[in-house]
């Protein structure tokens, strides 16, 4: 059972990843603002929520400091023209800890919770096109990590494109490990 509705969510994430692309063609160059994850649920793990609350931070930081490797632009052959991770810093710094952990086996975020996401960012409304991975499930025994890849208009904050994308975790130690499902979901763009 298990085996079929992964199977079935692999299958509908495919269907939206290909309206994504083209939803986007007309799209030169975009705004990257990094991973949010005020509305992400941990399942699994041995570490404490402060030790995930700093990982956050740190895995943000490297879409700066290892440009080449967390490449969003390339990967989507769009121009990436601003990298500010201030907006999602502060929402990640508001995390609620003691909401982070959860002993359910399977979580999606609903349309409500991602547009609130979006309206949560504390960005410039200025013209042009905005993307943000949402962190929505990162699951430590099946070593998987789940986003929503999410495309808006950052004058208006209304969502132009979204879907899920997921990736394998892998690496040594916490920063490097869920990284590593950053990475992995990166070159599924």
């Amino acid at each position: 059972m298990k085996k079929l509705i992964l199977f079935l969510f692999l299958s509908t994430s495919l269907f939206c990843f290909g309206q994504g692309k083209s939803a986007l063609k007309d799209i030169q160059s975009i705004k990257f603002y990094g991973v949010d994850y005020s509305q992400v649920k941990i399942f699994g793990a041995d570490e404490s929520p402060v030790q995930f609350k700093d990982a956050f931070r740190r895995i943000n930081e490297l879409f700066i400091t290892e440009a080449k490797k967390y490449n969003v632009g390339k990967q989507l052959k769009k121009e990436v023209t601003e990298i500010p991770l201030d907006a999602v810093n502060q929402v990640n710094e508001n995390i609620d800890l003691a909401e982070l952990m959860t002993a359910k086996r399977e979580y999606t975020l609903s349309k409500e919770q991602i547009k609130a996401a979006i309206n949560a960012l504390p960005i410039q409304k200025t013209p042009g096109v905005g993307m943000v991975f949402i962190a929505q499930f990162l699951d430590k025994s099946n070593n998987r990590g789940t986003y929503e890849v999410v495309f808006f208009n950052t004058e208006t904050k209304e969502i132009i494109e979204e879907w899920i994308t997921d990736g394998k975790a892998r690496g040594f130690g916490l920063r490097n490990y869920w990284a590593g499902s950053i990475y992995s979901a990166l070159k599924k763009l």
